[in-house]
């Protein structure tokens, strides 16, 4: 389960730094929330408006404290990712007020984690690519 919640970590940090590699530095947290949300929605989790608005709001949340991690070992970043993915797990429960629901969302981002690695879109270290 602790892998799990890395292993979801990682989904939102390639996803932000996929996110700022095709719209050229241009950033816009909005947008980037917005289609987390619409994507949230037209999943099978069922959530309602306000549930995947606070699912993304967290997710952002925890992708500004993820931001520094690039200078970290390794392993230093494994225990952060870990860290982070464990408080981000309390979080989504706690907004949704149900434990497997919580779960459940941590389901649906490792199962695009393994679709983005299956089509090669991510990089299982976390590391960054050239031109």
């Amino acid at each position: 389960m602790k892998q799990l919640l890395a292993l979801i970590t990682v989904v939102v940090m390639g996803s932000f730094t996929l996110t700022m590699a095709q719209g050229g530095g241009n950033f816009d947290p909005a947008a980037m929330k917005q289609r987390q949300i619409d994507q949230l929605k037209s999943s099978d989790l069922k959530l309602t408006d306000a549930q995947a608005d606070s699912v993304a709001s967290i997710n952002m949340e925890f992708m500004q404290q993820m931001r520094g991690m690039r200078d970290l070992t390794p392993e230093q970043r494994q225990a952060k990712m870990k860290e982070v993915g464990d408080a981000r797990q309390k979080r989504w429960a706690a907004a949704l007020k149900d434990d497997a629901l919580a779960q459940k969302v941590a389901d649906y981002y490792e199962k695009q984690r393994q679709q983005r690695m299956q089509n090669g879109g991510g990089r299982p270290n976390g590391g960054g690519g050239g031109k």
